[in-house]
């Protein structure tokens, strides 16, 4: 029978949500130390910790809340996940809607679009040679 040490009643109060084996594997992984499963739980007892295995979000971390079945996640990391997709969606068709109608692409098509227009006129004039419809 081994002494407790104030370390391995913290790992008890720190893993203690997960479940006996938890703890007993914790201490064993940071110690060296193997205590029975019993010895643990009467630990426990004494120290007013509790072993009863809770759920906890792989996302956030929260101990204690109910998960989600189809996405495996608390509701508060749900909801994120789903405003986060919703986010990039809208960035993804206000890119496509500027791309279309406006932005610094745009006025520069239309700026080189009148340069080629004026420097075709000039050209026309200067030479006395046909239009575009006229040419047709």
């Amino acid at each position: 029978m081994s002494t407790w040490t104030t370390a391995q009643i913290d790992v008890i109060r720190e893993v203690g949500y997960k479940g006996v084996q938890a703890v007993h594997d914790a201490i064993l992984e940071r110690y060296g130390v193997e205590h029975s499963l019993h010895a643990i739980e009467s630990q426990a007892s004494r120290v007013s910790a509790s072993l009863k295995v809770r759920t906890e979000c792989p996302s956030c971390h929260a101990v204690g809340v109910r998960i989600n079945r189809q996405s495996g996640l608390c509701r508060r990391c749900t909801i994120q996940e789903h405003v986060d997709e919703e986010q990039a969606f809208n960035d993804v068709l206000e890119a496509e809607a500027a791309g279309c109608d406006d932005g610094p692409e745009i006025d520069e098509l239309e700026r080189k679009w009148a340069q080629l227009r004026q420097k075709n006129s000039r050209l026309m004039r200067k030479h006395n040679l046909k239009g575009k419809r006229e040419r047709l």
